[in-house]
Order: C-alpha cells, then sequence, then structure tokens
C-alpha cells in the first residue's frame, strides 16, 4: 500500500536539520493541511465526493485505515447536508490525533525513527537510498524530491503529486520549505498544477476559506503569582516539596503561574497542557542560559544539554550509540558482572546504605560500558563534582564559595586526572581492534568535523552523570520497595529466574520482563528524577493558556505534576504497577507520564537507563536473599536537584 496523504505531508514538512517538522507552521495549517489531505485520500478511495455545495457520502465501507476511517464514520453518521469546507473544520479538530498516528505509521514502516518525544530522523534506508519502503515491496521516490522536480522542471507530475501540491499550496506549506526567491520563481508552475485536478480545486478553496478559531479573548496581562512570603516568596515550600507545591498551585491558579525564591524569579508552566505544549514548542525554549555556567565550570564550551536547535538535533543523531541502549547491546554480561562483583564485597549481617551501594555499581557499570574503565576509585569525588557543579551553577542552592572547601578543589582536581586518563587510554593504537565505546564515538565526531565539535566541547564525563542522576537513583528507589513488598519480590525473582534460566539475555529479552518492567514505571511516577524536570529560557515570547511570556524569562517546567493528580492516576500516593496493563494504561494518556522529559531535550539516555534499571533489580535479587535494615524501616527522601532515598539494608546470604 502506497503511503496516505497525511504522511506525504508530514514528511515533505520534515525539517532534516531540526529533526521535527512543525518548526515554523502553525498549527492551524498543519492542522488544516491534515484535514485536507485526509478528506483527499477517501475521495481518491471512492467513499466521497463532491459538487459546488455538497460532500457527497458514496461508499461507507470502512477501509481498515485508522488515519481515514474515524472522518469517514463520522461523515456517515452526520444526516446534515454538509460542505467540504465545513468537514475540512471539523476533520482539523483531529489534526493533533492525525499527526501522530500519521507519525507512529512512519515509524512502524521504517521510514522514520523516533530520537525522542517529537524529534524524528530519517531511517538510514531512507537518508541513503532516498526512497520509502513500503508494504507491498516497492520503494517509493522521497516526497520532497519529487516535488521539487514537479515545481523546477516541466516534467509532468504524477496525480497524486499533483493533489500533494494543492494542498501544500492552499495551507502556506511551501512558504515553509521554500526561500522567498524560490518561492517566486515557481509560483506560476504551482498556480499552473493548481488547475490539473478538480476534486483538489474544491480542496484548496475550502482550506483558503477557513480561517481559524477566534481566540476566546485577547491574552490576559499579568500572569498569576503564587502567594508567599515576604522577601523569600516561595523558598521553604520549594525546598520542602516542590512537587506538591507545583500540584497545590495548578489546582489554585492553572497551568501558568509565578513563583519566586528571594531574588529567583520564575514561570511555571504545569500539567499535562503543558507538557503537550513544550513538547512541540522548541522554538520558543532554549536551555543556553541554565547550563552554560555548569559547563565553563567542568572545562566544556558546548554539551548536548546546553545545545539547541540543529546543532543539538545532530549531535544527538550522531551520540546514539553514546547515551542509548546501544552502548549495552552485546554487553549485558559486562553489566552483570560488575554487579556480581560488588555483591562478592559485600559483609554478610551488616547495614548498608541504598542510595551509596546504587551510586558505587552503575557508576562502574557507566565505566565499563561507556569509558571500557571502572571508576570505583572516583566514586566519591565523581558524586562531589557533579553534584556540587548541580547545585551552585543550575539549582543555586548554594554560593560559589562553596567550590573552594577542600574537598569540592580535590574532587575537581581528580575529575581533571580522570579526564586525561580517559584520553590516553582512548588513543587510536591504544583502541585498535577493540570494540568501540561511548568515547571512541565522541572522539570519532571530533576527529571527522572538529569546526561542529572542537576539543573545547568534548565532554569526557558526561556518560556518568547520567547514571548517578537517574539509574543510580531509581535502582535505589526500586530496590527499597522490592525488598518491602515480599509479594511482589517473588513475582520479580521468579522473572529473572525464568530470564537467566537461559543464559545471559540481550536486551531484548530484558524488554520482556512484564513484572519488573512495570514496578519500574511505577517507581519513576511515584520517585521522579527530579521534581521538577526542567529549566529553560524564553528565547521567544509565546501565548499559553490566555497569558503573554516575554522573551527572557526563566521557566520552570514541572513535567511530572500530573503524576500526582487522581484524575490521571487514581490514588496516586498508592504503589500499584496495575497502572500500566493494557487494560488500565494510565500512562498512555496524552502529555501524563512523561518522567524523561519532552522535546528535544528529553533524556537521552532515557532507553540505556530503562535496560540497566531491569537488569539490576533481576540481577541483585537473583544473586542473593536481602532485607532492609531495620525490617520495618522507612524511607526517607531528601530533597535536592534530585530525590535522594535514606535507608539501609543487608545481606542474608548469597545465593550463588
Amino acid at each position: 500500500m502506497n503511503l496516505r496523504f497525511p504522511e506525504e505531508i508530514i514528511l515533505l514538512l520534515y525539517n532534516e536539520d531540526r529533526g521535527d517538522f512543525t518548526h515554523s507552521l502553525a498549527p492551524h495549517s498543519l492542522h488544516t493541511v491534515l484535514a485536507g489531505a485526509v478528506l483527499m485520500d477517501l475521495a481518491l478511495e471512492n467513499r466521497i465526493d463532491t459538487d459546488p455545495g455538497h460532500l457527497i457520502l458514496v461508499d461507507a465501507t470502512p477501509l481498515a485505515d485508522d488515519l481515514l476511517d474515524p472522518t469517514l464514520a463520522d461523515i456517515a453518521q452526520d444526516t446534515g447536508a454538509r460542505d467540504l469546507g465545513y468537514w475540512v473544520a471539523q476533520t482539523a479538530k483531529q489534526g493533533d490525533e492525525i499527526r501522530d498516528k500519521a507519525l507512529a505509521r512512519l515509524v512502524n514502516r521504517g521510514i522514520l525513527e523516533a530520537e525522542s518525544e517529537g524529534i524524528f530522523s530519517l531511517s538510514r534506508l531512507v537518508s541513503r537510498s532516498r526512497r520509502y519502503p513500503t508494504i507491498d515491496g516497492q520503494r517509493v521516490e522521497e516526497v520532497r524530491l519529487r516535488i521539487m522536480r514537479a515545481l523546477f522542471t516541466d516534467e509532468i507530475p504524477d496525480p497524486r503529486d499533483i493533489v500533494i501540491i494543492c494542498l501544500a499550496d492552499a495551507s502556506g506549506v511551501f512558504k515553509n520549505i521554500l526561500s522567498q526567491s524560490e518561492l517566486s520563481e515557481v509560483q506560476d508552475r504551482i498556480e499552473l498544477i493548481d488547475k490539473m485536478d478538480l476534486i483538489g480545486q474544491s480542496v484548496i478553496r475550502a482550506i483558503r476559506e477557513y480561517e481559524p478559531p477566534a481566540p476566546a479573548s485577547a491574552p490576559r496581562k499579568e500572569i498569576p503569582q503564587a502567594p508567599g512570603l515576604p522577601l523569600i516568596g516561595n523558598a521553604i515550600g520549594m525546598k520542602r516539596d516542590l512537587g506538591s507545591l507545583l500540584v497545590k498551585q495548578y489546582r489554585n491558579l492553572g497551568p501558568i503561574f509565578r513563583i519566586k525564591a528571594f531574588n529567583r524569579r520564575f514561570v511555571v508552566l504545569v500539567g499535562a497542557e503543558a507538557n503537550a505544549f513544550v513538547k512541540r514548542g522548541g522554538k520558543y525554549l532554549r536551555t543556553l542560559e541554565t547550563w552554560i555556567d555548569y559547563n565553563k565550570a567542568g572545562g566544556v564550551g558546548r554539551s548536548i544539554i546546553s545545545m539547541d536547535g540543529p546543532d543539538h538535533i545532530r549531535l544527538r543523531k550522531e551520540l546514539t550509540n553514546m547515551y542509548t541502549h546501544h552502548l549495552i547491546e552485546g554487553r549485558v554480561g559486562d553489566a552483570v558482572h560488575v554487579l556480581q562483583q560488588d555483591i562478592a564485597g559485600w559483609p554478610q549481617d551488616k547495614p548498608l546504605p541504598g542510595l551509596y551501594t546504587w551510586q558505587r555499581i552503575v557508576l562502574d557499570q557507566i565505566g565499563v560500558l561507556a569509558l571500557s574503565m571502572p571508576v570505583h576509585d572516583y566514586l566519591d569525588d565523581i558524586m562531589i563534582y557533579f553534584q556540587s557543579k548541580m547545585k551552585t551553577y543550575v539549582m543555586r542552592q548554594q554560593p560559589r564559595l562553596m567550590l573552594y572547601r577542600p574537598h569540592v578543589r580535590r574532587a575537581f582536581k581528580r575529575m581533571e586526572e580522570l579526564t586525561q586518563r580517559i584520553l590516553a587510554d582512548h588513543e587510536p593504537e591504544k583502541r585498535r581492534n577493540k570494540p568501540p565505546d561511548a568515547i571512541d564515538h565522541l572522539l570519532e565526531l571530533h576527529r571527522r568535523d572538529p569546526q561542529f565539535l572542537p576539543e573545547t566541547d568534548l565532554d569526557m564525563l558526561g556518560p556518568l552523570s547520567a547514571g548517578l542522576d537517574t539509574v543510580a537513583n531509581i535502582c535505589a528507589f526500586m530496590f527499597y520497595e522490592l525488598l518491602k513488598r515480599p509479594d511482589l519480590r517473588e513475582q520479580v525473582i521468579a522473572e529473572a529466574d525464568a530470564l537467566f534460566d537461559q543464559g545471559m539475555p540481550t536486551v531484548s529479552d530484558l524488554r520482556k520482563l512484564d513484572v519488573i518492567h512495570r514496578t519500574a514505571m511505577e517507581i519513576i511516577r511515584l520517585y521522579p528524577l527530579a521534581p521538577v524536570m526542567s529549566l529553560r529560557t524564553v528565547a521567544n515570547s509565546f501565548e499559553f493558556e490566555g497569558y503573554k511570556v516575554p522573551a527572557g524569562e526563566t521557566l520552570l517546567i514541572g513535567f511530572t505534576v500530573p503524576h500526582r493528580m487522581p484524575e490521571y492516576f487514581p490514588k496516586p500516593e498508592r504503589f500499584d504497577i496495575d497502572r500500566y496493563t493494557a487494560e488500565r494504561a494510565e500512562h498512555r494518556q496524552h502529555g501524563v507520564y512523561v518522567p524523561f522529559g519532552l522535546g528535544a531535550h528529553r533524556c537521552p539516555g532515557n532507553r540505556l537507563a530503562e535496560v540497566l534499571i531491569v537488569l539490576n533489580m533481576a540481577t541483585v535479587l537473583r544473586e542473593a536473599e536481602l532485607v532492609l535494615h531495620p525490617p520495618d524501616c522507612e524511607l526517607k527522601i531528601k530533597q535536592s536537584y534530585a530525590l535522594l532515598p535514606n535507608y539501609k539494608f543487608r545481606l542474608v546470604r548469597r545465593h550463588r
């Protein structure tokens, strides 16, 4: 089956440099062109027809196509006499749903690859061949090549391409993908092609006549301010429990409000509405101001977390093997060996700190996988180094003077030493005949394009930061909950035994572990990686929920606020892994479950984190009998730039 028109419109809009397709096309225009595309497909399938005043249902038989059948059903059920413009407007209301379905199909067909929420890349096959695979095994030339050839040459276009040109012209797509001079050059050609299709002309008129819905009201002047104390504002609530503060103010003020802590002021975006905006609002936000001092303190000019736009997208693509699950493909046994070695050193019946133990294990695993070297000798210095930078430069929870304390200065020097060791160990002659690790990929990119990634931007320690702040914390929380819940623990052990009885598992095997996976999902909901997932700077003014947010404001984005809301997760304070079964699927509500952030800056290591978390829990419970110390100990949580669990456990006996 050929691609449907909505899929080809999406691909025509795709910006390979930015990894998105809506950068400058207004939502109204996108929704309208997708609506027109659906109606054109229905017309070509002989399901509808048009006359000068009406849209006529010809055949109500469904097409078994989730892009077209919902609109066909709406038309079949409607008893009124409606024109084409009415159905353009009605179908445009489902524009977001049509877009998401089209994107999912393009990913499933192997045409696009999903890098993160809202960020896509052409598959290797398509990017090299410039042809799309289809269900019948044929290959279709890339839509932009076909359309540009039709516009810039005298070649007679294919009938389907005529329709695409009609749709694109009517909705302003060409203004977004062509320069002004290019558009002037081909304008006469576009008008000529528009006249080649009678139904296309009807759709063009309907699209052009469809005006965007008028805003409910003019933007309100002042973003509401959350009440607070004189001078310090909301500082106490932010320090004690930022998540609860944001939920409370969301209930009182809505999804946008202001808070302040002493002299720092934030515009807060929270809730599913905010998540939907952030997912597609990349052109309004940037991260540079949040991370620039953090980078400088580590001797790095730019990093993946501080870059935006095409450079950021390119770096994410280039470093796929550095931060994603590809890092552990074929090396699961190495990660298991690190954990087994650590367990072998645990004293029997002596209390061990939960978080510190998992920080040690995970940092060594990341060291072996990403750097090809264990880093346990640097453990304390790594934690001091990253935590000091976060508290000082990002969260601004402590003055810079605190960086001059002797143990902090020592940690920074030790990180300089570690960086030099990594570089020395990754000289080309020393890496010959060895499988490439994350640093090899980073250095290879530098050698290929030193202008894009100069020496000043080589962040050798980045993978360690990701492991420390994500995998280790989640493992520590999950370990506590499993030790606390014997029935659930037994289910996990049964899954782990069945897994390892077949030999060393693969990444694919790990993804099939149902109970462990759902447990991990619930842990990340209850104990999010950070109370607020992101600080951003407003690069371009925007309107949100009736308020104008000016450029230059600092945004605090509460991605995980919906995790605590009963309208999405009934009894949200309760631990319940059945939320993620196919029957309930509470996490699949739009913009509700976003544990790793959204948009271009979604955590690049989320897939690696998911694999390591599942692997570590399956391994540790299979290897040893463990209990909390004391057995009835309550979990204590410290809120810093992340949620930090505090508890102890002890080894009863080893199984192996």
